[in-house]
């Protein structure tokens, strides 16, 4: 069974009206988004297109099965999460200087003293997310509290955050019916890793050969040498074709880090709730 925009379908059957406002919501992001770009020209894409590749990927992990269990407002929550989680990349001068004030940054100075502000908000562009959602939250026509923050905690917690934190990661009972909130970030934690395909640094946007830095070159490089990412019920499948050899080990790297992930994401989904992330494995397969 295909899972194409099942989460958007059983949201639309569900809840029209939560539908309505996603739809409208996306509406005013797209531009909202763009505006990584000016302080990440060589960064990989955050755009509306990654949004909806992690939505996608999100179906696809979830499966039939566990979107039926899903309620409407975990549908409602997750989609827009998918939309909202790198928003943070793209704040303009005053509300960085405005949400890093309320960001708890710990230790982070104390090694990145010269860190400027790209380099900050890249290394917390969830947190700036999280500040922006909830800054924003009448003009993305967010209804009431009780969905703005799980959407927050969902969007921040697609990475870092720790997801078995129950103060943080509450599981709520809304008008909208229950929402999972780590179960939520543990999906999109999961499909924002996966997003690794050849596709997400399309050409439209991207101008690979201007790059520089080493570690762009390396980075765009790994992203070119996979040609698409397969989702399976039990499996994530990299299907890969090293651009030289040089890229094979960093496509191995990158495959244990995504393996890390979905075993830290599956034990929250059995520890935290009662659904599953039925994917166990993430495999290199050279085509």
């Amino acid at each position: 069974m295909s899972t194409d925009y099942l989460l958007e379908k059983k949201l639309l059957n569900e809840a029209p009206g939560l539908h309505q406002r996603v739809r409208d919501s996306v509406f005013v992001l797209q531009s909202m988004l763009e505006g990584f770009l000016p302080r990440f020209p060589d960064f990989t894409d955050h755009s509306i297109l990654h949004s909806l590749d992690v939505l996608d990927y999100s179906n696809r992990l979830l499966g039939a099965e566990q979107i039926a269990r899903l309620s409407p407002g975990e549908c409602y929550v997750l989609i827009m999460a998918c939309y909202l989680h790198d928003i943070g990349m793209g704040v303009n001068q005053k509300d960085f200087q405005e949400f890093s004030s309320k960001i708890a940054f710990g230790h982070y100075f104390d090694t990145h003293d010269g860190a400027d502000e790209a380099e900050i908000i890249r290394a917390f562009h969830n947190e700036y997310s999280g500040c922006f959602i909830r800054k924003y939250a009448e003009l993305l026509e967010i209804p009431s509290e009780d969905t703005l923050f799980p959407i927050v905690q969902v969007s921040r917690g697609h990475r870092k955050t720790d997801l078995f934190d129950e103060q943080e990661y509450p599981e709520m009972q809304t008008d909208y019916g229950v929402i999972r909130t780590a179960y939520l970030a543990a999906v999109i934690r999961l499909a924002d890793e996966i997003d690794v395909g050849a596709d997400r640094n399309p050409e439209l946007l991207f101008d690979t050969s201007k790059l520089t830095r080493q570690r762009d070159i390396e980075a765009f490089g790994t992203h070119e040498s996979i040609r698409y990412v397969d989702v399976t019920g039990d499996g994530i499948l990299l299907h890969v074709r090293p651009k030289t050899s040089e890229y094979t080990p960093l496509l191995e790297t990158l495959n244990g880090k995504i393996q890390q992930t979905l075993d830290y994401c599956r034990s929250v989904a059995e520890k935290r709730s009662d659904l599953r992330i039925g994917q166990k494995r993430s495999v290199l397969i050279y085509d």
